[in-house]
Protein backbone atom coordinates (compact mmCIF):
# COMPACT_ATOMS: atom_id res chain seq x y z
CA UNK A 1 0.00 0.00 0.00
CA UNK A 2 1.38 3.42 -0.89
CA UNK A 3 1.92 6.22 1.59
CA UNK A 4 -0.93 8.20 0.00
CA UNK A 5 -3.36 5.32 0.38
CA UNK A 6 -2.26 4.78 3.97
CA UNK A 7 -2.67 8.48 4.79
CA UNK A 8 -6.12 8.64 3.20
CA UNK A 9 -7.24 5.57 5.14
CA UNK A 10 -5.99 6.96 8.46
CA UNK A 11 -7.50 10.40 7.82
CA UNK A 12 -10.91 8.93 6.97
CA UNK A 13 -10.74 6.53 9.92
CA UNK A 14 -10.29 9.59 12.17
CA UNK A 15 -13.12 11.43 10.32
CA UNK A 16 -10.89 14.33 9.32
CA UNK A 17 -11.17 16.39 6.15
CA UNK A 18 -8.06 17.24 4.19
CA UNK A 19 -8.44 20.84 5.39
CA UNK A 20 -8.65 19.79 9.04
CA UNK A 21 -5.59 17.57 8.71
CA UNK A 22 -3.70 20.30 6.87
CA UNK A 23 -4.41 22.73 9.72
CA UNK A 24 -3.16 20.18 12.26
CA UNK A 25 0.08 19.56 10.33
CA UNK A 26 0.60 23.21 9.39
CA UNK A 27 0.31 22.87 5.63
CA UNK A 28 -2.25 23.80 2.97
CA UNK A 29 -5.03 21.44 1.88
CA UNK A 30 -3.46 20.96 -1.55
CA UNK A 31 -0.35 19.53 0.15
CA UNK A 32 -2.46 16.84 1.86
CA UNK A 33 -4.10 16.13 -1.50
CA UNK A 34 -0.68 15.78 -3.17
CA UNK A 35 0.46 13.40 -0.42
CA UNK A 36 -2.70 11.31 -0.71
CA UNK A 37 -2.27 11.09 -4.48
CA UNK A 38 1.41 10.11 -4.11
CA UNK A 39 2.55 13.20 -6.02
CA UNK A 40 4.81 14.44 -3.19
CA UNK A 41 5.97 13.15 0.17
CA UNK A 42 6.11 14.81 3.58
CA UNK A 43 9.32 15.73 5.34
CA UNK A 44 10.46 13.68 8.32
CA UNK A 45 9.08 16.37 10.65
CA UNK A 46 5.72 16.24 8.89
CA UNK A 47 5.75 12.43 9.08
CA UNK A 48 6.42 12.72 12.80
CA UNK A 49 3.48 15.12 13.17
CA UNK A 50 1.22 12.76 11.22
CA UNK A 51 2.31 9.87 13.42
CA UNK A 52 1.39 11.88 16.51
CA UNK A 53 -1.99 12.87 15.06
CA UNK A 54 -2.93 9.30 14.16
CA UNK A 55 -1.16 7.61 17.06
CA UNK A 56 0.97 5.44 14.79
CA UNK A 57 4.66 5.02 14.12
CA UNK A 58 6.34 6.51 11.07
CA UNK A 59 7.08 3.04 9.71
CA UNK A 60 3.37 2.26 9.87
CA UNK A 61 2.62 5.49 8.00
CA UNK A 62 4.96 4.56 5.20
CA UNK A 63 3.63 1.00 5.33
CA UNK A 64 6.78 -0.86 6.21
CA UNK A 65 6.58 -4.29 7.78
CA UNK A 66 8.92 -3.40 10.61
CA UNK A 67 7.37 -1.86 13.71
CA UNK A 68 9.92 0.12 15.65
CA UNK A 69 8.89 2.02 18.74
CA UNK A 70 9.98 2.53 22.30
CA UNK A 71 6.51 3.51 23.40
CA UNK A 72 4.28 0.61 24.47
CA UNK A 73 1.11 2.64 23.84
CA UNK A 74 2.28 3.53 20.32
CA UNK A 75 3.09 -0.13 19.66
CA UNK A 76 -0.37 -1.20 20.84
CA UNK A 77 -1.98 1.50 18.66
CA UNK A 78 0.04 0.32 15.65
CA UNK A 79 -1.06 -3.27 16.18
CA UNK A 80 -4.65 -2.06 16.54
CA UNK A 81 -4.36 -0.24 13.20
CA UNK A 82 -2.82 -3.28 11.52
CA UNK A 83 -5.78 -5.32 12.76
CA UNK A 84 -8.20 -2.67 11.44
CA UNK A 85 -6.41 -2.79 8.08
CA UNK A 86 -6.74 -6.57 7.96
CA UNK A 87 -10.42 -6.28 8.87
CA UNK A 88 -10.98 -3.62 6.18
CA UNK A 89 -9.29 -5.84 3.57
CA UNK A 90 -11.33 -8.85 4.73
CA UNK A 91 -14.58 -6.89 4.45
CA UNK A 92 -13.65 -5.71 0.94
CA UNK A 93 -12.87 -9.29 -0.09
CA UNK A 94 -16.19 -10.54 1.28
CA UNK A 95 -18.10 -7.78 -0.51
CA UNK A 96 -16.29 -8.66 -3.73
CA UNK A 97 -17.20 -12.35 -3.32
CA UNK A 98 -20.83 -11.49 -2.59
CA UNK A 99 -21.35 -9.14 -5.53
CA UNK A 100 -22.71 -11.86 -7.79
CA UNK A 101 -24.71 -13.73 -5.15
CA UNK A 102 -28.46 -13.57 -4.67
CA UNK A 103 -29.75 -11.93 -1.49
CA UNK A 104 -30.51 -15.30 0.12
CA UNK A 105 -27.01 -16.59 -0.62
CA UNK A 106 -25.51 -13.34 0.72
CA UNK A 107 -27.43 -13.84 3.95
CA UNK A 108 -26.21 -17.44 4.23
CA UNK A 109 -22.64 -16.26 3.66
CA UNK A 110 -22.97 -13.61 6.36
CA UNK A 111 -24.38 -16.19 8.80
CA UNK A 112 -21.40 -18.47 8.12
CA UNK A 113 -18.98 -15.61 8.70
CA UNK A 114 -20.74 -14.57 11.89
CA UNK A 115 -20.71 -18.12 13.21
CA UNK A 116 -17.00 -18.43 12.34
CA UNK A 117 -16.24 -15.16 14.13
CA UNK A 118 -18.16 -16.35 17.19
CA UNK A 119 -16.13 -19.59 17.24
CA UNK A 120 -12.87 -17.64 17.04
CA UNK A 121 -13.90 -15.45 19.98
CA UNK A 122 -14.42 -18.53 22.17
Amino acid sequence: MSFGTQLTKLRKRKNLTQIELADMVGVKQYVISAWENDKTEPSIMQLSALGDIFGVSIDYLIDKNVIMTINEHQFAKTIENINKDANDEFIKAIHSLCDDLSDSKKEKMLNIIKASADLIKQ
